[in-house]
């Protein structure tokens, strides 16, 4: 009997190079992708029309995320830090986004409004703006 082999196991070799390879497999899972954002929000290979994110603090004391998608028509919108999104569109350009139980109007001067049937209607102001370039975000001047 070999001096790696204990009764009714592996040779030792084996199991050190099987679970070296297990952790190298979950270690390559958990990494984050180039397409990924550097704070994690965004992963650009689920989101490839992202063309802008807004971060809006509004009056009910809590900060949204708003991802505008590349026709311009579709918004994705979350209350951060970790809602998830939803979604919500425009018939055209200038016009309110509209999604279940929650519509959203911008305006030219960095405002936000969310109405929902069953609350009173949430003001926001732009703090922060990012323009999507390629598979990058470039920061813009907020407000």
């Amino acid at each position: 009997m070999s001096k790696w082999r204990t009764k009714g196991l592996l040779p030792l070799p084996l199991l050190v190079l099987g679970g070296a390879a297990a952790i190298a497999v979950l270690t390559a899972c958990s990494e984050q992708s180039a397409g990924d954002d550097p704070d994690g929000k965004h992963d650009r290979s689920s989101l490839p029309a992202l063309i802008g994110e807004q971060i809006y603090a509004c009056d009910d004391g809590y900060k949204y995320d708003a991802d505008f998608l590349a026709d311009g028509l579709t918004l994705d919108i979350a209350r951060l830090p970790a809602e998830k999104p939803v979604r919500l569109s425009a018939p055209a350009t200038g016009l309110t986004y509209v999604g279940h139980n929650l519509n959203v109007s911008i305006s030219g001067s960095g405002a936000l409004t969310m109405t929902r049937p069953d609350r009173k209607a949430v003001r926001c102001l732009r703090i922060r703006s990012e323009q999507a370039i390629g598979n990058s975000m470039k920061e813009g001047a907020g407000g």
